[in-house]
């Protein structure tokens, strides 16, 4: 169980509470400065505190050490800088520096991650060479690496094609089944209405829902919190919108 507890950031976040489930998707929306990246960044103990608790396992996450951190969390930034031209296959075996396992078990997770995000064929090329798509690839399969129980993404989709996202999120579904926890920033509300077990809105740094896709993308919340009238297009093997902005 992951829980927020009175969360409170200057002008960022305000008494915001919400209990996350283990071994769930939870997909934060909502819309630009509303306080997504800054939720996740103050579970990942990037940001200071000013009141309010984040717990993990019923532990304060402030309590753990950086290594023991280390061992559960992994945090994926929006925005993802390489400047030195390091391999591919060589950042992926940097990305699991101080992580507690063997080293069969490193090399089949480094094995794994290559192959989930199809980057066999980019293995010996160096990151600063590789598109910008390419390298949020690279930079997701490097947090697969880690094999980590507690996720945490900010628009990991963005800047990649179709295919890649839906790649990338059928991945995040496949680590849930095997009992991680994944709290991930999106945009893209169709995306979040088609994997998300539970969805929370944020406005202003406040909870304006958190539940099940179909109660927190209502009409009412869509209309509130982005202005937006929305047409969903639903069947067994996805969701679509069409959204238009309100008048007045």
């Amino acid at each position: 169980m992951l829980e927020v507890v009175n969360l409170n950031i200057s002008n960022r976040l305000s008494s915001l509470s919400v209990s996350v489930p283990s071994g769930q998707l939870v997909g934060v929306i909502g819309p630009n400065g509303a306080g997504k990246s800054t939720l996740l960044k103050a579970i990942a103990g990037l940001t200071h505190i000013e009141q309010g608790q984040v717990e993990y396992e019923q532990t304060d996450l402030r309590h753990y050490s950086a290594y023991k951190r280390r061992q559960l969390l992994s945090y994926l930034p929006q925005f993802s800088q390489f400047n030195e031209p390091v391999t591919v296959a060589e950042l992926l075996q940097l990305s699991q520096m101080n992580i507690r396992a063997s080293s069969a078990e490193l090399a089949r997770w480094q094995k794994n991650a290559m192959k989930s995000f199809q980057l066999d064929n980019l293995s010996n090329r160096p990151i600063t060479e590789l598109s910008g798509g390419e390298q949020r690839r690279v930079a997701i399969a490097c947090m697969a690496t880690g094999n980590r129980s507690l996720m945490l993404l900010d628009e990991p989709v963005s800047g990649l094609d179709l295919y890649y996202q839906l790649l990338t999120m059928d991945w995040l579904r496949s680590r849930v089944k095997q009992g991680a926890t994944v709290v991930i920033a999106l945009h893209d509300l169709a995306l979040a209405a088609q994997y998300c077990d539970q969805i929370l809105m944020l406005d202003k740094g406040e909870a304006v829902a958190f539940g099940d896709p179909n109660d927190v993308l209502s009409d009412t919340n869509l209309a509130h919190t982005f202005q937006v009238s929305v047409d969903w297009l639903c069947n067994d093997n996805g969701v679509a919108m069409l959204a238009s902005r309100l008048k007045g």
